[in-house]
């Protein structure tokens, strides 16, 4: 049975650009995107790095020293630089990692993920 639970407030969401909490066991983070707050497991598949400190960022695409802005935004590794795409949780270098997406809202002033 999947619930709504409570993360932060929208203040600290605002102030920090992210929040984390430990819900089930897992850290999910929210974090602050142009199309609005997004929900992830914040913990990279590739080496355990906390992701959602991280940065948000637009896509870079290209070959090496022709780069250009990709029009999407990912959220990069702290640790590595793996890039991964808000919407679905999929790494855009390599499908076969992931991580875990939520739903998010924002209601009275609190930050809730739907787990």
């Amino acid at each position: 049975m999947t619930q709504w639970r409570a993360v932060g407030t929208v203040q600290q969401l605002e102030r920090d650009g992210y929040l984390i909490a430990r819900l089930g066991g897992r850290d999910i983070g929210v974090v602050v995107t142009p199309d609005g707050p997004r929900a992830v497991r914040s913990r990279c598949p590739h080496q355990g790095a906390p992701l959602c400190l991280g940065t948000v960022t637009e896509r870079l695409i290209g070959a090496p020293g022709e780069y250009a802005l990709g029009g999407e935004a990912v959220l990069r590794c702290p640790w590595h630089g793996w890039e991964f795409n808000l919407e679905t949780g999929v790494c855009v270098d390599d499908a076969a990692r992931r991580v875990a997406t939520y739903e998010v809202r924002l209601d009275q002033g609190g930050v809730f993920v739907r787990t």
